[in-house]
């Protein structure tokens, strides 16, 4: 059944996060990973007030999507998500309950947040798996028919879901980062241990990825010393959060072009072991970890692409 009932926006409490700081310079409008796990009688497609999946996302954010935090004003939307299982299982299903669910939601809120919160202020676009899709088909559909968004946009972190070539032909107008300060691009990669060759159901053929730690997109093997850190989230055998131990230094990064992904070799598979979900995600696919192993890396990266991206607005400001 497709569900024609839209979010309200309107509604902060549909809002997980709508911070404004005047001291940060840009905005982050962050669209969690899969957060609905539904249970024998649930829908494919949760409605925007579940509550599991509400805590299972501001949970995500917490732990993960707060690598962009002291960038950023954080602007979080709750939408409605399909389940795992009938996301990856798209081909066979009906493919309206995903246009009418999250896609929906998630073109809405950001939306309601350029009319309402942003103001003119520059901002990053940031997603895992789920949400990664979402923001990818965002750029794909809203940014072409408003192409004004991509001249206020620093960048859009795609993590942990392919971006392929063929994406980048049909859509003109984004293109994918080649350096560590270049603005206005999509930074994507997906990460696995090595050895790995099992499909990996987040990277379609011809995926392309840029090394997370020399933010480059050569196959040049770049070594843990040369990371900012690390942030492991611990987890029981029953998926309960144990602990987040920061580590310095903890993964390095090797691009594979064949798989389209990201190589660690550094990092124990165990440690990103997706409990329930190994069907999907074998051990070693550290999907887990993808915002997780480079964390401060990406800190560190969200914040120059900010500096260059204000350095060329002051100069074209000052002509």
């Amino acid at each position: 059944m497709v569900h024609q009932y839209t979010t309200d926006y309107q509604d902060r409490n549909n809002w997980m996060f709508c911070t404004f700081d005047s001291n940060l310079p840009v905005d982050v409008f962050y669209v969690y990973p899969t957060a609905y796990y539904n249970s024998p009688g649930e829908p494919a497609i949760c409605p925007v007030t579940h509550g599991a999946m509400r805590q299972r996302a501001r949970e995500n954010v917490i732990n993960k999507g707060s690598v962009f935090k002291a960038v950023g004003n954080y602007f979080v939307p709750y939408y409605r998500q399909i389940s795992l299982e009938y996301l990856i299982d798209q081909k066979k299903n009906d493919i309206r309950e995903f246009i009418a669910g999250p896609v929906t939601d998630v073109i809405q809120a950001f939306t309601y947040y350029m009319e309402n919160f942003n103001n003119g202020r520059p901002f990053i676009l940031a997603g895992h798996s789920q949400g990664s899709i979402l923001i990818s088909i965002l750029l794909a559909t809203s940014f072409k028919k408003h192409p004004e968004y991509n001249q206020s946009m620093v960048a859009a972190y795609i993590i942990g879901y392919g971006i392929t070539q063929q994406y980048l032909e049909n859509n003109p107008h984004l293109r994918f980062a080649s350096g560590e300060t270049d603005y206005g691009v999509i930074i994507s990669y997906n990460t696995e241990a090595p050895g790995i060759t099992a499909e990996n159901i987040t990277v379609p053929h011809g995926t392309i990825a840029i090394n997370p730690i020399s933010w480059k997109c050569d196959e040049t093997e770049i070594s843990s010393s040369l990371s900012l850190g690390s942030r492991i989230v611990r987890r029981d055998e029953e998926g309960h959060l144990i602990d987040i131990l920061d580590k310095l230094h903890y993964a390095d990064a090797r691009i594979d072009m064949n798989r389209g992904v990201v190589i660690c070799s550094t990092a124990n598979p165990e440690d990103f072991r997706i409990i329930g979900g190994e069907k999907y995600f074998p051990l070693g696919n550290l999907h887990s970890g993808d915002y997780s192993l480079y964390y401060y890396d990406l800190r560190k990266n969200a914040q120059k692409r900010v500096n260059a991206y204000l350095a060329k607005k002051e100069t074209l400001w000052k002509k």
